[in-house]
């Protein structure tokens, strides 16, 4: 991370490499990426797109760290500034405190491009801070600006992928067992307290040491093992309060009936109400049930294709920390009140959790292209999704009800949604693909369905014309998926698959 904002401060004004991302087609530099992909509003797109995770892994610094350091490294970018003399330099150097590790220098010219002076970047490594660097420096007789620390948290190892190319399928690597999410699910970015200059817990000790806690709990999940239960602030259950309150008033007008229905079943089993933060386990145990759908703690941002890759095994990777409580109503990335508020009570639905799936399962394996195309087709349904349910009595217009979790989950948008002048069209997935998700400002445009099982219809219609060269298939008894890619692969599901044929024949015979 610090790496790319070295990038960032010092080619402002030059052309950054190409890149293409969901929010637009403009080259931008790795800062941008993150700014598009954390957005006010409680809204937040939970994955990054495949080329921009590519970008930024190739401008950020990857750390790891000894497995026997329960702390972790924080690492601190810096800018220096002075005078340009002829030992400036070295007297900067001689200001770093002693148990600072220098990870990289350089001395560029002043972005004031003032001709008598020189700045320092400075990117250190700390394992205990003792004295704040910018103090120390700053002490020294030098204006120095912090411009980021990343803390990395144990088990925050750099994930390899087992395989680029899969020798069963000939596409990319894919998971085939639902084991396989502890390698995609901890392939993150932007986890734990490394929060930018403008996060409003960046200069809030304790904040960043529970965003630090949560990063460890999510970095050290296995696949599986039960969600360590946390035991939020009074802060935290603050915060959550105002926000639940807010959108609990707003849902009973505008929510769809079957997240309205399945919210209710969330405040009688999971511990839902203004004065508690719900547990991740009550609700993936509960969801389980209902849909076979369970949750995994996830540490930061994952790409389309790690992120789309756990719907396929009905896992949805959900965040655990709340927003800082400097203002409720707005968070630069998505938080656990974005995924509970927003997410959980559709997937105790059967239908949108069938939907949610095979939007899943037509990721894994698919092009570079294609992916992105679903992942558009995800952002404006499961995030911004609405349906219609007949004509208003009073104005004849036609009346919307919503389901999309970024609209569920954020006042503001949702009132902008509903208040008669945004752009509302049909769902038709040849035309989402060519819609531009906008991540920093309210949607252009939403689009609507009559319900869950028209927007699936239209989804399987367009993944079939995918340029994919075989299909999959989820087995729910050994919870792996099948690649049906020749003969006997298709023989074997039809044999799996007979029984249950038999008995919707014997049903269907009893009915008509």
């Amino acid at each position: 991370m610090a790496g790319g904002l070295k990038f960032l401060y010092y080619n402002q004004n030059q052309k950054p490499p190409a890149t293409r991302t969901l929010s637009s087609r403009t080259e931008q530099p790795v800062e941008e990426f993150k700014k598009r992909f954390r957005r006010s509003g409680s809204v937040g797109l939970p994955f990054f797109p495949e080329e921009d995770l590519r970008s930024l892994r190739g401008l950020q610094s990857q750390q790891t760290i000894d497995e026997t350091d329960e702390d972790g490294v924080k690492t601190i970018s810096v800018i220096v500034r002075t005078i340009n003399v002829n030992n400036a330099f070295r007297r900067i150097l001689g200001a770093i405190p002693e148990n600072a590790k220098i990870k990289h220098v350089e001395s560029r010219d002043p972005k004031s491009k003032a001709k008598n002076e020189i700045e320092v970047f400075l990117e250190l490594e700390v394992e205990e801070e003792t004295i704040p660097i910018v103090e120390k420096i700053s002490n020294a007789g030098f204006t120095a600006i912090e411009l980021n620390r990343t803390y990395t948290p144990k088990g925050a190892l750099e994930v390899s992928d087992p395989g680029s190319a899969d020798a069963l399928s000939g596409s990319v690597w894919f998971p085939k067992s639902i084991y396989d999410l502890d390698i995609c699910c901890r392939r993150v970015i932007m986890y734990g307290a490394g929060l930018d200059a403008d996060h409003p817990g960046f200069k809030d000790e304790e904040y960043r040491k529970r965003r630090m806690m949560f990063a460890d709990i999510a970095l050290n999940y296995k696949q599986g093992e039960p969600i360590p239960r946390v035991q939020y602030t009074e802060k935290e259950t603050a915060t959550w309060g105002v926000i639940y309150r807010k959108l609990r008033e707003l849902h009973q007008k505008h929510a769809c009936a079957e997240y309205l229905e399945n919210f209710e079943l969330l405040e009688q089993h999971c511990g839902y109400s203004d004065n508690n933060v719900p547990q991740l386990e009550d609700i993936s145990n509960f969801l389980k049930m209902k849909t076979g759908f369970r949750l995994r703690p996830v540490a930061g941002y994952l790409s389309a294709r790690d992120f789309l890759a756990g719907l396929a095994f009905r896992v949805f990777n959900c965040t655990q920390y709340v927003r800082h409580h400097a203002d409720p109503f707005y968070t630069p990335e998505p938080d656990t009140v974005h995924e509970l508020m927003g997410h959980m009570a559709l997937f105790a639905d059967p239908d949108f959790a069938q939907f949610s799936q095979e939007i899943g399962l037509a990721s894994l394996g698919t092009s570079d292209e294609d992916l992105s195309k679903l992942a558009t087709l995800y952002f404006f349904s499961i995030e911004f999704g609405m349906c219609c349910v007949g004509n208003d009595q009073k104005t004849n217009k036609p009346k919307y009800k919503i389901y999309g979790a970024g609209l569920l989950s954020s006042a503001g948008e949702l009132q902008h949604a509903v208040g008669g002048k945004a752009e509302i069209v049909r769902f038709d997935p040849d035309r989402v693909v060519q819609q531009e998700c906008l991540i920093t400002t309210f949607q252009a445009s939403y689009f609507y369905t009559k319900n869950f099982d028209e927007a699936q219809q239209k989804l399987r219609t367009f993944t079939n014309s995918m340029n994919r060269p075989f299909v999959v298939r989820y087995n729910p008894y050994t919870e792996t998926v099948e690649v049906l890619n020749n003969k006997r692969s298709i023989m074997l599901a039809v044999n799996s698959l007979r029984s249950d044929i038999n008995l919707l024949s014997s049903a269907l015979h009893q009915i008509l």
